[in-house]
């Protein structure tokens, strides 16, 4: 493999890290300290929600700048925001002001989400040969499943044996190791030109023209709603439900990174598939139902079974839809519809943690769980029964 490659991959895989461990840091340190969890699920949405107003700019972006400086300038706003976090959980008499700080450390990695991560993608064929690029986006987005499996797995541990403010530090670390990687990678030229709202209308309406396109962005957006459940619920549903400690439940949510690489690499074989996005689909409908089966489940066994079941599939179908947008996308438009990509990764599981957080405060972890599993089980029939165009999608067949 191309060793700029393995260098851009790894800088990206220790920022997956570091931002997760934020993410999840922020909702637990929220629920723990904070004992306010419709507000853990708010300030998720707020971290994940900003790329819906600024995404779109942060795509334009890519397409007429070096992608890879907009990738260092948001690692750089997450440093920032775990400074604050770590400022915040360090300082013993920030107790009404707390929730002003988080909001504001939101804010820094919401911002840095919008800008940096459609910028990872769309430097990503600079570095990986047009041979190698669906390989590549596949390795990539099995990385960013890593980066989200495997950091609650690292709050958990670092949890289990030193205060909040090392959590965060920690993160401050993997981020500053993620910008030494990007040290001395080539520039990705682009051609000055417009980057404001007439740009992002351009990209807009390309989606919109394109149905396969269109499609698998919806795919992907329901696919994440899968995701604020794990961030949200379950840390509760672990412990009320199988009793858990918090290294237990650590390593319980860990489990989610090599089930999700297993879906990655499931991926790579969907090619052979005659109809590749019908396995896609089915996958989505599957884990949907998975969850929903979990809010059931009372013993421990049974319930790592199910939760490797579900995030296998997820895992699969998701990089399945990031290799597929790489292949399909014209590279004009790149930028933009990695940014469109970047926005269903981010508002949707920020969304359907408000979600999740509000439920668990009306109704308890068990019962939550059900309700958001099922209505998304709903959803996502809907879809696989209504996108003819993805259902019918091929490798080898241009889809208009």
């Amino acid at each position: 493999m191309n060793p700029l490659l393995i260098r851009y991959l790894l800088g990206c895989l220790l920022a997956f890290l570091g931002g997760h461990m934020i993410n999840f840091g922020l909702v637990q340190w929220t629920q723990e300290v904070l004992q306010a969890p419709a507000w853990s699920g708010a300030l998720l949405l707020v971290c994940f929600g900003l790329p819906i107003l600024f995404g779109w700019h942060g795509g334009a972006l890519c397409d007429r700048v070096n992608p890879l400086r907009v990738v260092r300038a948001g690692h750089g706003l997450v440093v920032l925001a775990a400074l604050t976090l770590a400022f915040t959980a360090w300082v013993p008499w920030l107790r009404r002001e707390a929730l002003a700080f988080a909001l504001l450390a939101s804010l820094f990695a919401g911002l840095a989400w919008s800008y940096a991560a459609p910028a990872r993608l769309a430097y990503l064929p600079k570095v990986a040969s047009e041979g190698k690029l669906r390989s590549a986006a596949i390795l990539f987005n099995v990385l960013t499943t890593v980066g989200f499996g495997g950091a609650p797995l690292l709050v958990g541990q670092v949890r289990q044996h030193f205060p909040w403010v090392a959590v965060f530090l920690v993160a401050v670390l993997l981020l500053l190791a993620s910008l030494l990687c990007m040290v001395g990678l080539p520039a990705a030229h682009r051609e000055p030109g417009q980057t404001g709202v007439g740009s992002i209308r351009q990209g807009w309406t390309y989606v919109r023209q394109t149905p396969i396109v269109l499609q698998l962005l919806i795919g992907s957006a329901i696919a994440h709603l899968l995701m604020g459940p794990i961030q949200v619920i379950m840390p509760r549903y672990l412990d009320t439900a199988l009793h858990l400690e918090p290294g237990a439940r650590g390593a319980f949510l860990g489990m989610a990174a090599p089930s999700l690489i297993v879906g990655g690499l499931i991926a790579l074989s969907l090619k052979r598939l005659a109809h590749p996005g019908r396995a896609l689909l089915a996958g989505v409908v599957v884990s949907a139902l998975l969850c929903a089966f979990m809010a059931s489940v009372t013993t421990l066994p049974l319930a790592v079974a199910v939760f490797i079941g579900a995030c296998v599939l997820a895992g699969s179908a998701v990089a399945f839809l990031a290799a597929s947008l790489q292949d399909v996308s014209a590279e004009v438009f790149r930028g933009r519809v990695m940014a469109s990509y970047a926005i269903t990764t981010q508002f949707f599981p920020a969304l359907s943690g408000l979600l999740c957080g509000l439920l668990l405060a009306a109704r308890g972890p068990i019962t939550a769980l059900a309700i958001y599993a099922v209505c998304v089980s709903a959803v996502a029939i809907v879809a696989a029964l209504v996108m003819s165009t993805l259902r019918k999608y091929r490798r080898d067949v241009p889809m208009d």
